[in-house]
């Protein structure tokens, strides 16, 4: 979780990330990104773009934060992105994490139109989560396995500010995309991530598609992603048809609403931000990205009865430039 400023400064010492390396003060960049692992998932670059609109590396961010000289030109905004393993290009990549004008020698960094469109913030309260096991309703009746599935739909409409079935989320720039999960025992070791798919809402932010997982690899449809698919993203953990690699740990169909033995519930659902990169990566290879806005108990409800979405907002990075 993003909790607090990372105060660690460090990297882009060398003269080829600081193209515009000036004198007489210091640029000083803090942020609260948690460390990545760089072989997987890269490394934060900053970037400051001067009144020319033209962006400079000025190096990555070492334990969340940056000490450069100040640029030459005079900065107009700072921004940090993700960049692959590769390393970064002579422009930044589309996945900005966070960006801010510069103001008085100094900036706030904020999520706002570098992960967002617009000067949008994260909806507040999106809509509800539900148990719901479609892909073998038809066949079993319903209920049947409805313990073994989430979907992001309004069970209850009624208790939503949009008042239809449709959950609604705040549309992304173009290099990101949503995605869910249900993770067991989660903030421990052994915390086992199940992706249900990944999403984007329409320019209205209503979640009426499907994810990309269709029914999902684990609800016993062979074909899952385009077989009598449902208009909202989810997926049912029912059975292994296609003998796809599945944790030992656990057993189909799921019990979303296990319990520990001293009675704590096992289950969360998380909505990510992920990189739009990571699109048409390897069913059971997905690995959650350190943005996680929506966290929410699963909780032992009973079939039928909505679960709403709700906000953290340290689930999302801070920061702040200043020149000295």
């Amino acid at each position: 979780m993003f909790t607090g400023a990372a105060t660690g400064c460090g990297g882009g010492s060398d003269a080829s990330t600081q193209p515009h390396g000036g004198s007489g003060g210091t640029l000083t960049i803090a942020s609260t990104l948690p460390p990545l692992d760089a072989a997987r998932e890269g490394h934060y670059e900053a970037w400051v773009v001067g009144a020319s609109g033209a962006a400079h590396a000025l190096g990555q961010l070492t334990g969340g934060g940056l000490r450069v000289p100040i640029p030459a030109e005079s900065p107009a905004s700072i921004q940090i992105t993700l960049e692959p393993p590769a390393g970064a290009g002579e422009t930044p990549s589309e996945q900005v994490l966070l960006r801010g004008a510069m103001t008085g020698g100094h900036a706030t960094l904020s999520y706002v139109g570098a992960v967002t469109q617009g000067d949008i913030l994260l909806r507040a309260n999106p809509g509800q989560f539900t148990m719901f096991t479609p892909s073998d309703n038809d066949s079993q009746g319903y209920p049947s396995h409805e313990e073994a599935g989430v979907w992001l739909f309004n069970m209850d409409p009624g208790a939503t500010q949009q008042k239809d079935y449709y959950v609604r989320m705040t549309q992304l720039q173009r290099g990101w995309t949503y995605e869910g999960w249900m993770v067991r025992d989660i903030d421990s070791p052994g915390a086992i991530w199940l992706s249900y798919g990944k999403f984007v809402p329409d320019w209205t932010g209503a979640l009426n598609q499907p994810d990309d997982t269709g029914w999902g690899p684990f609800s016993g449809v062979l074909d899952f992603r385009v077989a009598r698919l449902e208009d909202f993203p989810g997926d049912d953990w029912i059975s292994n048809p296609l003998q796809l690699p599945w944790p030992a740990a656990l057993s189909l169909p799921l019990d979303l609403r296990a319990r520990e033995a001293t009675g704590r519930m096992r289950w969360t659902h998380v909505i990510s931000i992920e990189p739009a990169s990571d699109r048409g990566e390897t069913i059971t290879t997905e690995q959650p990205f350190v943005m996680r806005p929506y966290v929410d108990g699963f909780g032992d409800l009973p079939p039928g009865v909505a679960r709403a979405l709700t906000l953290r907002s340290q689930g999302m990075p801070t920061g702040s430039a200043e020149i000295r």
